[in-house]
This record gives structure tokens, sequence and C-alpha cells, in this order.
């Protein structure tokens, strides 16, 4: 076991944590955080061009053997490129440097897991994916973890990209997986329902989700973009969100409902806050929706588990450590 900083790349990453894994260090993350014991920062975010932006992230889990993070990442049309920084709580020592890209999907993904497991009915059977991007992926797989699901629909609009999504993960789970020719056939008996999209305007009503006992909107995490409509929250007995002051920021669904600029947002839960009060769905609820913006602490729960394997098992390249002495008061 060795402390010296590490360099941890995406195949580090995934070599480490599977959906399992992630939503389960993610749980436990979001319990500390519900008793007070670890917090966010809200997102710094900033936009440019056509669909340009950069993003940054931070979180503490205090306490003994307790860390701090920050992940920071760009999209462009072009491409983008992400990096978690994590740091010891206590000795603020940079103790590693890690690729974010998988990082990201599998706290997104953990994320709906945890909120699914809590809110979702436990005798559902039929959900729909929306989406077959590269979150979509590990969407399917983190119902396939917290549900016995008997049938997936999958939908989106260029047949050719479902196909081929619906064809990799053929075999794969316990599941029936089926491609839907509509969004309407997707939505259709589906009793789970995942967005992970990149819309800009609201395609999902509350029509289309007549069947819907609990939604995850995940995909919509830009204050100019939406993927659901506001009729939807008329049959909602709980809405749920991964962090108030992002949601706050950037939730377009949420700021049409609830409220900008301070709006006192009431009837709106934090899932911290239920987990760490063991709540989940309520007695007799027709609806539960979970709105992802993503968080620091989201990251931070994956990146500890891969920083700690691989302190563990010697995995990453190690880099000079951290200068500490103020290197101008040190010049004659």
């Amino acid at each position: 076991m060795s402390d010296a900083l590490r360099y941890l790349t995406e195949r580090d990453v995934v070599s480490v944590l599977d959906i399992p894994r992630a939503i389960e260090a993610l749980q436990a993350m979001l319990v500390a955080q519900g008793r007070e014991q670890a917090r966010n920062l809200p997102k710094a975010l900033a936009t440019w061009g056509d669909g340009s932006s950069m993003h940054a992230l931070g979180s503490v889990q205090t306490g003994a053997g307790g860390y701090a993070g920050f992940k920071t990442w760009v999209h462009t049309k072009s491409g983008g490129g992400s990096l978690f920084s994590l740091f010891d709580a206590e000795s603020g020592f940079l103790r590693a440097v890690i690729e974010a890209r998988a990082l990201g999907m599998l706290r997104t993904a953990a994320i709906s897991g945890v909120a699914t497991r809590a809110l979702a009915p436990a005798d559902a059977t039929c959900a729909a994916l929306i989406g077959t991007g590269p979150q979509a992926v590990t969407q399917l797989a983190a119902l396939a973890a917290v549900r016995n699901l008997r049938r997936v629909r999958v939908y989106s609009p260029t047949p050719e990209k479902r196909r081929a999504f619906v064809a990799g993960v053929q075999g794969k789970y316990g599941f029936d997986v089926e491609e839907a020719s509509s969004l309407e056939q997707a939505l259709a008996g589906a009793e789970i329902v995942t967005l992970i999209t990149r819309a800009v305007e609201p395609f999902v009503d509350a029509a289309m989700l007549a069947d819907c006992r609990h939604l995850n909107a995940v995909g919509a995490i830009l204050p100019a973009k939406a993927e659901f409509a506001q009729d939807v929250f008329e049959r909602a007995d709980r809405v749920v969100v991964d962090d108030l002051e992002n949601a706050r920021r950037g939730s377009r669904e949420l700021r049409e409902r609830f409220g900008a600029d301070g709006a006192p947002w009431q009837g709106v839960s934090v899932l911290s806050d239920l987990l760490a009060a063991g709540e989940g769905r309520p007695q007799g609820a027709r609806l539960t929706i979970f709105k992802g913006m993503g968080m620091g602490l989201s990251d931070l729960a994956m990146a500890r588990v891969v920083y700690e394997h691989a302190r563990e098992h010697g995995l990453g390249v190690a880099l000079p450590p951290q200068t500490r002495e103020n290197l101008l008061l040190a010049q004659p």
C-alpha cells in the first residue's frame, strides 16, 4: 500500500467499478450527506457558442479518512474531456488525478439506480429507456441492478442507433430488451421510465406517461433544455432531486414549475435526506419523479472507491509528490 500521488486512467476506473458497486458506494455517500457528514459545492457552469459548456463540481466527506474533490469538464461539439482531482480532507494532500468520463457515466447511472431503488414500485416489471447515447448502457445496467424486470423497451429517434443499441445488449440481462419503433410504443405499459437524452424541448407529457409510476429524468442538465412537460407534475406525489442548488440553477423543468431566483420550492425533496430518514416511495403514490442534475458527492463516491482500490493494488501511474513549500519564498 502506498500513498503516492497517482494518475488513474479510464481503464483503471472501469477495471475497479461496476454498476452494483457504484450504486452501493453512492448510497453510502448519500446517507452520509443526509447525516451532515458530507456536502456539495454548487456547480459552476459557463456556456458559449452552439451548445458548448464548461462545468466544475466540488464536494467533501468529513471525518476520519475523508476526502475532498473537484471534477472539471468541458463539452463541445468537437469533443471534450474531464478530470477528477482527489484530495485528503485532513492533510490537504492531492492523492489522485482521475480521468473522469467513465467515472461520470457510472455516477449518473448509479444515482438513477439509487433513486429507482428508493422510489420505484418494488414489483415493477416493465421499464422504458428513452435515449441510446453513451450514457444509456449504464442506465440500463442500473435498472437491472435494482429491479427484477421482465422487459425494457428502448427508443431513440434514429432507427439505426436504437437497433445497434438493442443488439449490443441482447442476452446480457435476465429480461427482454426490445426496440420500440415509436416513443408511444416504448412508454405503453412502462412502470419505470428513464429519460437520458439531449433534448432541447419537452417531448414527453402526462398522457404519454399514463402508465408510469416512477420517472428518472437525467438527461437535461442545462438551463435551456428540458425533457418532460409541465403537466407531468400534476400526477406526481413526490418530486426528488439529487442536489437542490444545482436543480435551482440548471433544471428548466423544475424552475418553470416551482419558480426561480430563491422561490421556496415547497414539495421538492432531496434524495440524501430521504435515504438518511429511511423514507422512499409514499404509500399509494401515483407517480414519483427523480430529477438528477449531477453533483460533486456522486463523483467523490466513485473516486474514493477507485483510489482506495488503486492504492491497495498498485494501479495507476505514480506521479511526483505534490510540492508543499512556497518556492517563491525560498528564493534568495
